[in-house]
């Protein structure tokens, strides 16, 4: 099963880094997967890198900005990025039990106190890029996303008004980060869920009620996967390396041809916009 890092799983990983990165000084960087820096070129990228200082990390929808005394890094994490944070204590950053080199560790920053963010990927999707601090707040990765539902600019307004103008599935709708930045399949399909609406009801047919119980819960639903430190299928950890809680609590993701948990009728698969949706006929009208 395909799954790339949501909000709730980017946001646990941008928490685990603020505990440990702040006032953490660069030594060195190390790329050992070039493709995978993408602005600068890969060289520019470990000089611009050596001698800087973390200061706090923030988080944009999906996309992680690491800021510096000068610069910031923007990490993507892409489908199987994991970025871990490792101390002096624990196996040699970049290598696996046992010693040998970690073929999936692609990028590391050595930091002067011994210490070493580590930043593996199976499948190397994800993308790094360095900024200066004027490039980062006019950054293309900005341009055209909508707002993160976990901050204030998420109102009910421009909300209502962006399903209003579109006659889409609500699922697509939802999927499109320039409506709301951070949701993915899990989540979405999570919260039509939970709003008892069906994926494919189109946007601008929603009633108020509908739309405002679809404001309400997508917050509701990322706060209850992040205090569950996100879902983990395969491949996502958290900053320390531990595995997301949050599975279990799904009600229909990934559960297609199972009794829903509410109703007890067969969950249903369609595919909207090009995703696998698991819902349920009674439930969800």
């Amino acid at each position: 099963m395909g799954f790339m890092p949501e909000l709730p799983e980017v946001e646990t990983i941008r928490r685990g880094l603020e505990r440990h990165l702040p006032g953490r000084r660069i030594r060195r960087a190390e790329v050992r997967a070039p493709q995978l820096v993408t602005h600068p070129d890969w060289e520019s990228f470990v000089i611009g890198l050596a001698g800087r200082t973390f200061g706090k990390p923030r988080r944009v929808g999906k996309i992680l900005f690491l800021d510096l005394d000068s610069g910031t890094l923007l990490v993507h994490l892409g489908m199987t990025g994991q970025l871990l944070f490792q101390d002096s204590a624990q196996t040699a950053p970049g290598n696996a039990v046992g010693g040998e080199q970690d073929p999936h560790a692609h990028i590391l920053l050595h930091h002067v106190d011994g210490t070493c963010l580590c930043y593996r990927d199976i499948r190397k999707f994800g993308k790094w890029r360095l900024y200066t601090t004027r490039e980062a707040l006019t950054c293309p990765e900005l341009a055209g996303l909508g707002p993160d539902p976990l901050t204030p600019d998420f109102a009910l307004e421009g909300f209502a008004s962006a399903l209003k103008r579109t006659t889409r599935h609500i699922k697509a709708v939802l999927l499109d980060q320039s409506v709301v930045a951070g949701m993915g399949n899990i989540y979405v399909d999570e919260t039509l869920h939970r709003c008892g609406l069906r994926p494919t009801r189109r946007a601008n047919k929603l009633s108020a009620r509908d739309v405002r119980r679809l404001f309400e819960a997508i917050p509701d639903v990322l706060k209850e996967a992040l205090e569950r430190g996100g879902t983990t299928f395969s491949d996502y950890r958290d900053a320390e390396g531990n595995r997301g809680q949050n599975g279990p609590a799904l009600r229909v993701y990934g559960r297609y041809g199972q009794p829903c948990l509410e109703c007890g009728q067969e969950l249903r698969r369609t595919t909207v916009a090009g995703r696998t949706s698991s819902w349920c006929a009674k439930c969800q009208k």
